[in-house]
């Protein structure tokens, strides 16, 4: 079975890989939607897992493209918001977590069965990774770049889960339902706040 992961984030990319690997799948990665049409057309992929947003090349972007050149094959969506757009033949919510992944690819006759822990070393990384991420939100709301914060927050959304860090995925997604609704003068305390939580969270 060859899967083809399209993911921006790195680290998740290999938490994927890593399981996916384990169970006798073998798994290509592309960073960007770009990337993803490019080896979608020059290898026989059983299964595509897009990301909806990646640089370069969205995935919905990419996922349309490939459908108007003829790609019959499944093409997964992966997002931490809702997907509607037609052309993917199923969608997963981010985070992503093994388990749940399994069941769903069950439709494609993917069988193997495994429980898989994250190896400390990759869990680890990620830790290190939100502490970098915390820190860089913190300076972007001292200056107000909002959107390079919502960016940010977004990513730790769709990941922090499926590194087992579920409550800054909680956390992330709560303030991202209610971001939109703040002003631009409520938006630096509500920013104090979501860090100050986080930071109360165990990360290592």
């Amino acid at each position: 079975m060859n899967l083809l992961f399209a993911e921006d984030d790195a680290l998740l990319a290999q938490l994927f890989m890593l399981q996916a690997q384990s169970v006798g799948y073998q798994v290509f990665w592309a960073e960007n939607g770009d990337i993803a049409v490019q080896q979608a057309l020059s290898y026989q992929f059983d299964l595509i897992f897009m990301d909806v947003q990646m640089p370069v090349l969205d995935g919905i972007s990419a996922m349309q493209m490939l459908r108007q050149l003829g790609y019959d094959r499944p093409i997964i969506a992966m997002s931490a918001e809702k997907v509607t757009d037609a052309g993917f033949d199923l969608a997963l919510t981010k985070p992503l977590h093994w388990e749940l992944v399994q069941h769903k690819l069950a439709q494609f006759d993917v069988i193997p069965q495994l429980t898989l822990e994250i190896p400390p070393e990759l869990k680890n990384a990620y830790a290190a990774h939100v502490e970098q991420s915390l820190h860089q939100l913190q300076m972007l709301a001292d200056s107000s770049q909002w959107a390079d914060f919502s960016a940010i927050v977004h990513q730790l959304k769709g990941s922090a889960g499926s590194f087992g860090f579920e409550e800054i995925s909680q956390l992330a997604d709560q303030l991202q339902q209610t971001w939109t609704t703040l002003s631009e003068q409520q938006k630096p305390a509500r920013a104090t706040y979501f860090l100050e939580q986080c930071q109360a969270c165990k990360i290592k």
